[in-house]
């Protein structure tokens, strides 16, 4: 999953990731991508620490405090240094990473690369 307020980097990084052979789900905001990881198969979640209604940092602690979404990796992305970002991925012992903006096509599907291995399409 995607997810991120501003259309354009979110429809850049989901171009990124279903080209690279990932199956990409995207929200808009924290409430949305919350949502999506309880109903679906989500593998992994890229989330901008600065969405709406809940913040990337607020809805990762709701996913890391929940049996069903715990263990889902996540990848927050932030523009700039972001102490709460920081001390998130340290203190969930590596299950949350922080990528800088901006990043390239490159740089995004590296990273998921690392995390989870792109499904065959049916």
């Amino acid at each position: 999953m995607v997810a991120d307020d501003d259309a354009e980097a979110l429809g850049r990084s989901a171009r990124a990731l279903d080209k690279a052979g990932f199956r990409v789900v995207s929200a808009t905001d924290g409430r949305t991508a919350l949502q999506e990881a309880l109903t679906r198969r989500v593998d992994l979640i890229i989330m901008d620490v600065s969405i709406p209604q809940l913040s990337g940092v607020e809805t990762c602690h709701c996913l890391k405090a929940m049996p069903k979404t715990q263990k889902i990796p996540v990848v927050l992305t932030a523009a700039k240094k972001d102490p709460a970002a920081k001390a998130l991925a340290e203190r969930t012992q590596g299950s949350v990473r922080v990528l800088r903006k901006p990043f390239t096509d490159e740089d995004l599907v590296s990273v998921v690369k690392q995390l989870v291995r792109p499904k065959s399409l049916i």
